[in-house]
C-alpha cells in the first residue's frame, strides 16, 4: 500500500483529490502589438524603452506607427473599449513627441515656434473641455430644474391678502373725537334703541318628542318593527327641513330606546334599512314581523 501510494503520481494517490485547475481570468484588450523597423512588440514596451533611451527612435517610422494604429482601430469585433482606445492614443502621441524632439533640437527656434504652437493648442483643447463639461452641466441642471413642481401648474403660493383701504391713515383729529363725543352725551331722550338681531327659529323636531312618539308607535304595534330610514307618517306632508330633522330625530331616539333596553335595533343587510323592535321581555329581540306597520 505505502509503496502503491508513493509510486503514484502526484494528485492521483488515494484518498488526495487534485486541486481545481485556477479559472482563466478573462482577457483585456491588450496593447496593439507593432512591427516596426527595428522594433517589434507591444505599444506600451515601445514608451517604456523610448523614455528610457533604450530604444532608437531614429530608426522608428512614425507614419508606420500611425497606420498600423489606425489599422488596429479599424479591424472589426475588436474587444478594446474607449477608455483603452484613449489610452492607445496617448502612448502613441508621446512616441510622436519623442521622434519630434529628436527631428527638432529644442534649441532652434522652430522647436521654440513648434512648442508655442503645441501649448496653444493644448490650452485651445483645455479651453474646449470646459466648455463642453459646462454645457453637460448646465443641460442636466435644466432637465433637473424642468423636473421639478412649476409654479402655477403643480403647487401655487399663496393668496393675496385683502387690499389695505386707500386714504388716510384712519388716525382722525381730537377735536374731531371731541365733537363726537358731544353729540353722544347730548343725544334725545327719546331716541328708539337699535335693534338686536335675531336668528330666524328653525322648525325642527325636538330629540323629547321624537322620543315620546316613538314610544307611543311601538305600543300601537306590539311586536311589529318600525322602519327607522323614512320620516314618521306625522311628518310626510312637513317642509324638507322639517322631514330630514324628523328622521334625525327618531333615528336618535331608537337608539336611546336600544341603549334604555325597551327596543332592539336590526339591520338584514349591509346599508339597508335598519328596523326598530319592541321588546316583549328584558334582553330578548323578537323576530322581524309586519315590516310594512312602519
Amino acid at each position: 500500500m505505502a509503496r502503491a501510494a508513493a509510486g503514484a503520481p502526484p494528485g492521483r494517490r488515494r484518498g488526495v483529490r487534485p486541486a481545481p485547475a485556477p479559472k482563466p481570468a478573462p482577457e483585456a484588450a491588450a496593447m496593439p502589438v507593432l512591427r516596426l523597423d527595428g522594433f517589434e512588440g507591444p505599444l506600451d514596451l515601445l514608451l517604456d524603452l523610448a523614455r528610457a533611451q533604450r530604444v532608437d527612435l531614429a530608426r522608428i517610422s512614425i507614419g508606420a506607427l500611425v497606420e498600423q494604429y489606425l489599422a488596429l482601430l479599424a479591424l472589426p469585433g475588436s474587444a478594446a473599449s474607449l477608455a483603452q482606445r484613449g489610452d492607445w492614443l496617448v502612448a502613441a502621441s508621446w512616441l510622436t513627441l519623442l521622434k519630434s524632439r529628436l527631428l527638432l533640437p529644442a534649441a532652434t527656434p522652430e522647436a521654440g515656434e513648434g512648442r508655442r504652437d503645441a501649448a496653444r493648442l493644448r490650452d485651445g483643447l483645455r479651453q474646449a473641455a470646459r466648455r463642453a463639461e459646462a454645457r453637460v452641466q448646465a443641460l442636466a441642471l435644466a432637465r433637473w430644474l424642468e423636473a421639478r413642481p412649476q409654479l402655477g401648474a403643480e403647487i401655487h403660493a399663496r393668496g393675496q391678502g385683502a387690499a389695505e383701504a386707500a386714504g388716510g391713515t384712519g388716525l382722525g383729529d381730537l377735536l374731531d373725537l371731541l365733537l363726537a363725543c358731544f353729540d353722544v352725551y347730548d343725544a334725545p331722550a327719546g331716541r328708539v334703541p337699535a335693534l338686536s338681531y335675531a336668528p330666524p327659529g328653525r322648525d325642527t323636531l325636538a330629540l323629547a318628542e321624537a322620543l315620546a312618539r316613538l314610544g307611543r308607535r311601538l305600543e300601537a304595534t306590539p311586536g311589529g318593527s318600525l322602519r327607522l330610514d323614512r320620516p314618521p307618517p306625522e311628518e310626510l306632508a312637513a317642509p324638507p327641513l322639517r322631514r330630514r330633522s324628523a328622521v334625525a330625530s327618531t333615528f336618535l331616539a331608537a337608539l336611546e330606546l336600544a341603549r334604555q333596553g325597551r327596543a332592539g335595533l336590526r339591520q338584514e343587510q349591509g346599508f339597508g334599512a335598519l328596523w326598530l323592535t319592541g321588546r316583549a321581555k328584558a334582553g330578548a329581540f323578537p323576530a322581524l314581523a309586519g315590516k310594512g306597520a312602519a
